[in-house]
């Protein structure tokens, strides 16, 4: 079993941690903060992981953002990451230039950068609440950690759908980044925009979510990101799995 790193989550004010969850991103200053391409809202930052020693993309970081205050007014087809391979084969083969992220992150946007080159962007509002992530180097499988880097997918449910593996980039090597737990929810700020869902029992066509969290890809989706193995050019590639 390959060597995987799971997330402890411990609360705390922002400073100098390197990967955490909510808060403010740390980023290139020459990067610009996202916006979702389907609706045009800020998307909104949830997670940002520095990779270890030992990862196949050691001293890179990831910073993940999403459209959470819009996400459910898009159309279903909008919502997952990768209609162009939901009925893919196991250990396919993505072709070069299909995940360039002009074109394949919509209402997502995985950025990938240098570690040392991250800085904290004052000019982002932040919308989940912050704790900071410390890595423990663990082999064995368990679906209840919230974020897990390199190892083995946990898959979940006995269906087949979500389950497909990338093989390859281009015909170069893919491995999975990292994977979120499946009904793990990031906690909303109070003053933070509310996630919309559909309003079966009013009169409106969406209606803000009472829980005070956020969802990723709704909250009984296990989500999957792959990368190329070779970092020198860090596209992200996702599938997400449920047991529904």
């Amino acid at each position: 079993m390959k060597q995987g790193w799971h997330s402890i989550l411990r609360p705390g004010v922002q400073g100098g941690s390197t990967s955490f969850i909510g808060g403010k991103p740390c980023l290139p200053p020459s990067v610009p903060l996202p916006v979702c391409k389907i609706c045009g809202e800020p998307l909104t930052f949830f997670f940002q992981a520095a990779f270890p020693e030992g990862h196949m993309w050691a001293g890179k970081s990831l910073a993940f953002f999403f459209c959470s205050a819009a996400y459910h007014r898009h159309k279903d087809k909008e919502q997952l990451p990768c209609p162009v391979h939901a009925d893919a084969k196991n250990d396919f083969d993505i072709p070069a230039g299909e995940l360039a992220s002009g074109s394949y992150q919509t209402m997502f946007r995985a950025i990938v950068f240098d570690t040392a080159e991250g800085v904290l962007r004052e000019d982002y509002q932040e919308r989940v609440a912050y704790q900071e992530i410390e890595w423990e180097p663990r082999k064995a499988k368990d679906k209840k950690t919230p974020i897990i880097l390199g190892g083995e997918p946990i898959w979940t449910g006995i269906k087949k759908y979500g389950k497909e593996r990338p093989a390859s980039y281009g015909g170069k090597p893919m491995g999975l980044l990292l994977q979120v737990a499946e009904n793990f929810n990031f906690e909303k700020l109070p003053d933070a925009p509310p996630e919309m869902e559909e309003d079966f029992m009013g009169d409106e066509a969406f209606a803000a979510r009472e829980e005070p969290n956020y969802t990723l890809f709704y909250e009984f989706n296990r989500v999957y990101l792959w990368g190329p193995e070779d970092p020198s050019d860090p596209v992200v590639y996702i599938n997400v799995q449920n047991d529904v």
